[in-house]
């Protein structure tokens, strides 16, 4: 006798997200599907939201199309129904859809058997503030083009000051170009405008600004500075509302003390926020994430933007890396055991895999030496994750067990790291004949 699903959603109904229609699927009359559609206008959505709390229906379920969902998702949440925002990924494999009139009646069949898992969705402050955060991260993209199309600009009038300069982003480098721009063509003047700090490279400097000024490479470089100032003064105002979303969830949290805690100096896109550590650690709860290699209170405000600071969807760390994608992903058939390289990476993973990156050049980090291990197994591309991944479990650890669990955790690693570095090299002088002494105590080791 075949098994029967048990239903778990009795007022359950399912809705197919289009550009320019609602689907709706719930219970109709002698196990009848019933089917209607709403336009995607604000009318139609409160038609709709109307339409399910005269049907009795207490939970929805949808997917995630684009961001046409978003507007609907919060007038439902708002009129106290549950909603279920589901992947695609889950459903559009199953076979017997054709049509999305078929499409929301399927939806609401899984939702109502409980086989759909809901997406996480973040606090509404966390999700303005990743608004913010993702022009801004836009902005610095644009800004980084423009700089390279101004170096683009005076290459091909063979003004290479990129070549003395590290940074033409720098104090000196932008004085140059203002007065290229300005009308400015003599090397001895030019020169004057450098900053002191690199006499060394005068010589070559004085060298690079001897070019052939063309009128069209001066229009592309001035177009180029341009769009490199427009864009410095969208960074500052995505700033300014970041810090009031910032300072106005501070005000919700318990003042904290920071005179006993050190903060790692942010070196590049620098928000112009006012104590910005301070705000970090008032957010998380008192906790100072920085303490962790690789992550300063910059990269906390972007990874904040995008996950917030509530753990409870994730109930082990294993599902959070998971979410992070930064999970391996080991696939098995029968004997047969291989990685599977999943397509693509979350935001939030993204930001810990940029924090990772640095530590394989660190002497002095734990999660670092770890990924040097790995690097020489696998490359540098499949380290940078699993030291991504480290840092997020020690990320969920200190915020669902605290910062001692973290601590004497990374003490723990770092002190079975040593006995195995003392193991490997007992076994090296070994092998040659040697003998392993403590040049402090002159004792064999």
């Amino acid at each position: 006798m075949a098994s029967k699903l048990k239903q778990i959603h009795q007022k359950a109904a399912g809705i197919d997200v289009g550009a320019s229609k609602f689907f709706v699927g719930i219970d109709g009359a002698d196990d009848q599907d019933e089917v209607v559609n709403f336009e995607t206008f604000t009318c139609g959505c409160k038609a709709l939201v109307s339409y399910l709390q005269e049907k009795e229906i207490t939970t929805v379920a949808m997917e995630a199309t684009g961001v046409y969902w978003k507007v609907l998702h919060a007038m439902l949440v708002e009129a106290g129904i549950e909603v279920c925002v589901a992947n695609g990924r889950h459903v559009k494999h199953v076979p017997g859809r054709k049509t999305d009139v078929k499409d929301c009646a399927w939806i609401k069949e899984l939702h109502s058997h409980g086989l759909l898992r809901s997406s996480f969705i973040p606090a509404a402050e966390v999700q303005e503030i990743r608004h913010y955060m993702r022009i801004r991260e836009k902005c610095i993209e644009n800004k980084s083009d423009a700089v390279r199309r101004m170096d683009k600009a005076l290459v091909c009038m063979n003004i290479r000051i990129s070549t003395p300069l590290s940074d033409i982003q720098g104090k000196s480098g932008m004085e140059i170009i203002k007065a290229i721009l300005a009308g400015q063509r003599d090397a001895e003047q030019l020169i004057k405008l450098c900053d002191k700090r690199i006499e060394t490279k005068m010589e070559d400097m004085r060298k690079s600004l001897q070019g052939i000024y063309k009128v069209e490479e001066l229009f592309a470089l001035q177009h180029a500075y341009d769009e490199y100032q427009f864009y410095i003064s969208q960074i500052a105002k995505c700033d300014k509302e970041i810090e009031i979303v910032l300072q106005k969830t501070a005000q919700q949290k318990p003042a904290v003390n920071t005179e006993q805690q050190k903060f790692k100096r942010i070196y590049h896109n620098k928000p112009a926020i006012k104590n910005l550590d301070e705000l970090m650690m008032q957010i998380y709860d008192g906790k100072n994430l920085t303490v962790l290699s690789g992550l300063t209170s910059y990269t906390l405000l972007k990874f904040y933007s995008e996950i917030g600071t509530d753990f409870s969807a994730w109930t082990t760390k294993k599902q959070f890396t998971a979410a992070l994608m930064l999970a391996p992903n080991k696939y098995q058939s029968g004997k047969s055991r291989k990685y599977k390289k999943i397509p693509g990476t979350s935001k939030a993973g993204q930001i810990l895999k940029e924090a990772g990156q640095c530590l394989l050049r660190s002497k002095n980090s734990a999660i670092g030496a770890f990924g040097k291990r790995i690097s020489a197994r696998r490359g540098p591309s499949v380290a940078i994750k699993a030291m991504a991944r480290k840092l997020a479990e020690r990320i969920y650890d200190i915020n669902t067990k605290g910062m001692d669990y973290v601590e004497i955790g990374v003490k723990q690693y770092e002190e079975k790291q040593q006995k195995q570095n003392l193991k490997w090299l007992k076994k090296q002088a070994a092998k040659f004949n040697l003998i392993l002494m403590n040049p402090l105590t002159a004792e064999v080791a």
